[in-house]
């Protein structure tokens, strides 16, 4: 069992607290928010012999502390997470690790020369279907990737320090990167638009990778809230609706084929294979529960985490060459007609 200090008790927070402590694998030590409302409502809801306290300062040099949380806003979380690495601690730290490519690097490779475990919260590489998706994939039952399209959409909570690819594509990159087994894209495309506040509420992003392409819709401004993962093989399709109840996955036993070559005009063709649709049986279990326990599985087996420094910078770097991409579109009062 680790001992664990989380730094910040907001949106997120709450669930990383919740779930710390209910975990057998974890000891949540100490639970720091610089505002009192935050950590009164947590001594309400959680369990066990917890302190609460403003200034989290002290434990970093608390030798009987091995980890530490952090899940404040991704700007500031930056020099705190090197503080908590210079000081020997192993590190959770929410998405997106860093804020530019350099800074996750600066992390990643900090870890790495403190011989510590750097664990970023890419929650939907520890859920069971992705991880199912995974095994099929590694199997071969889907065939080689032709695509990914996927959509994360809600009504708000809008943020101010990331726009809404930072917050919500973050997920996405980590998945096609799990399933992909690490392929890079080399081509992006990315467009967004500035509806409330200075970042993009929505943005679209589309990228080239060896074998398969891949398209991702993050938007803070729809009606409904939706979270879908569309995978084509060439052997079977598979399709992840995570706001179902029940029966999320359902696998497609449906493609194109080719016909064989005839020689008069059009009979070289192709047709489409329909087969079974499948819906297999998945136990639930805690996305965010699973992350956290192998956190604490890799500090005490000293292995690199999925989603450690390696896949974090990976993914962040991605984001940075696709903001670089939104910055040179139209401003927001620049509505010139796209054929000048």
């Amino acid at each position: 069992m680790i001992n664990l200090v989380q730094v910040g008790y907001g949106y997120w927070g709450a669930n990383v607290a919740r779930n710390a402590a209910a975990s057998k694998l974890i000891n949540l030590v100490a639970l720091s928010d610089v505002r009192k409302a935050r950590l009164d409502a947590a001594k309400n809801l959680l369990n066990g012999d917890i302190a609460y306290t403003a200034d989290y300062a002290p434990y970093i040099d608390d030798p009987s502390v091995d980890a530490f949380a952090l899940c404040i806003q991704t700007e500031p979380s930056f020099e705190a997470a090197k503080k908590i690495l210079n000081a020997g601690k192993h590190l959770f730290i929410e998405k997106p690790m860093a804020t530019t490519y350099e800074r996750a690097l600066e992390l990643k490779e900090l870890a790495e020369a403190k011989g510590l475990t750097l664990h970023c919260d890419h929650i939907m590489v520890y859920h069971p279907i992705i991880r199912a998706i995974k095994r099929m994939i590694d199997a071969g039952e889907l065939g080689e990737l032709v695509y990914f399209d996927i959509s994360r959409m809600n009504l708000g909570p809008i943020r101010m320090d990331v726009n809404a690819m930072l917050d919500l594509a973050v997920h996405d990159l980590a998945i096609i990167d799990y399933l992909s087994g690490g392929r890079a894209p080399y081509h992006l495309e990315a467009i967004g638009k500035k509806h409330y506040g200075a970042k993009e509420t929505l943005t679209y992003l589309t990228m080239k990778y060896p074998g398969f392409i891949a398209h991702i819709k993050s938007s803070w401004i729809s009606p409904i809230k939706e979270r879908r993962v569309m995978i084509g093989g060439t052997k079977k399709m598979a399709i992840f609706d995570d706001m179902r109840t029940v029966d999320k996955l359902t696998i497609y036993d449906q493609g194109i084929e080719p016909l064989e070559k005839g020689e008069d005009y059009g009979a070289y063709e192709f047709k489409s294979r329909l087969g079974d649709i499948t819906i297999p049986y998945i136990a639930s279990e805690d996305a965010l529960r699973n992350s956290l326990e192998h956190f604490a599985q890799c500090i005490e087996q000293g292995v690199p985490s999925l989603s450690g420094g390696e896949q974090a910078c990976k993914v962040v770097k991605i984001l940075d060459a696709a903001r670089a991409r939104l910055a040179t579109q139209n401003g927001p009062n620049d509505e010139r007609n796209y054929a000048q």
